[in-house]
């Protein structure tokens, strides 16, 4: 039988030169290795408890993958919404306020523009907004208040979009180290984590009888996108929409529902408990483990994507990426750079895989969500 989408790694042994975390402080980091086509298989270690899982991704027929497993957008937009909910619960409870219901529905929107061949395509990313909506004993003005305090002063997933954060990144050619040509890496404990993927196991089911992340729809056929793929054309003006829906369940666990709106694309839907460092039962990934392994996933995928506009000969990819953050649960959280390992495995020049490198990260929708400040639009719908 087929693994599923996501589980929980058996054998828990801490990888190598991973930090202890420190108080206040998560480390997380995640190793990734493309597979057949747009798929993407990854293994994140939340550090705070040593949790490990393995998640795999895919591509809709825009870049023309298989659709079988979330796009890299869907498990970012996840887990921001799950951080947010948890951080909403939180608050409320720092409040003695009890909730009966609590949903967040949320907006990304990213841009693309330019040409590949010209190297002048570079990524984008426009102001998110979340509408919560809530029901328990508080009047609306405090749960707006909540929401607010949640979003903008708990999590450290939105830290890391209001906040400027360029990446680090170190590069190996064919198991050679290279210089990057850009701002290198402090990447002494990043490692090619080919091996790692050899000897993972499951365990045994976390949330008996139920998918930890599952595909709910189909997309729709879009008219006039027959016979070609819109996100490999060379030349780009275009934006992507990602809808969330979230909510948090009578046992705690948050159910985050993902569809790309333009294009159109397939619906997932994910669950995500908190970590056992700050009082979850760790039973699906975390919030910030979801949105740690979207950023991996799709860098990933741009420079698979620039390389086959470009036709490089690009035998394997694999990064290992190290992603922090301040305080998950608290007041002024902070997201930290994320440093990256990438290594390429191909036929061509050293300097033009530099550029292969350099261009993923460009065109990378998730680096140029953390290198630029994005506006975080919260509003509050009262229930009835």
């Amino acid at each position: 039988m087929a693994d599923p989408l996501v589980f929980r790694i058996r054998n828990q042994e801490r990888l190598t030169g991973f930090p202890l975390p420190s108080a206040g402080r998560i480390p997380i980091r995640t190793s990734a290795r493309a597979l057949a086509g747009m798929q993407k298989e990854a293994i994140v270690e939340y550090g705070a408890t040593g949790a490990r899982w393995r998640m795999v991704c895919d591509e809709g027929p825009w870049l023309n993958g298989t659709d079988l497993a979330p796009f890299p957008l869907a498990f970012f937009a996840a887990g921001l919404a799950a951080s947010c909910l948890s951080e909403f619960v939180a608050e409320s409870g720092d409040r003695g306020i009890t909730i009966e219901s609590l949903s967040l529905q949320q907006d990304n929107f990213y841009s693309m523009e330019g040409s590949a061949l010209q190297g002048t395509m570079t990524a984008g990313v426009m102001p998110v907004a979340m509408q919560f909506a809530a029901r328990g004993d508080a009047e609306a003005a405090e749960f707006a208040d909540i929401a607010r305090v949640a979003a903008m002063d708990r999590s450290a997933a939105v830290r890391c979009l209001s906040d400027e954060l360029p990446g680090e990144f170190a590069l190996q050619i064919n198991g050679r180290p290279v210089s990057t040509g850009g701002v290198p890496a402090e990447a002494v404990d990043l490692t090619d984590p080919a091996a790692l993927f050899e000897s993972i196991e499951p365990q045994s089911v976390m949330v008996p009888d139920e998918d930890l992340i599952r595909k709910l729809a189909d997309s729709e056929p879009q008219p006039g996108t027959a016979g070609g793929a819109a996100g490999l054309q060379p030349n780009q003006k275009r934006t992507v929409h990602v809808r969330t829906h979230g909510r948090v369940r009578s046992d705690g666990m948050k159910v985050l529902t993902v569809q790309c709106i333009q294009p159109a694309g397939s619906v997932f839907e994910f669950l995500s408990d908190n970590s056992a460092a700050v009082g979850g039962q760790e039973r699906a990934p975390s919030g910030l483990a979801l949105f740690s392994c979207g950023l991996a996933f799709c860098f990933m995928t741009q420079i698979s994507r620039y390389a086959q506009i470009a036709k490089q000969d690009l035998h394997a990819c694999r990064v290992m990426q190290a992603t922090g953050f301040q305080l998950v649960s608290g007041d002024d959280p902070a997201g930290e750079c994320v440093r990256t390992l990438v290594c390429l495995d191909t036929g061509e020049a050293e300097e033009k895989t530099r550029l292969l490198a350099r261009m993923g990260e460009q065109t990378c929708y998730l680096h140029a969500a953390y290198r630029s400040a994005t506006d975080v639009r919260v509003s509050f719908e009262q229930r009835g």
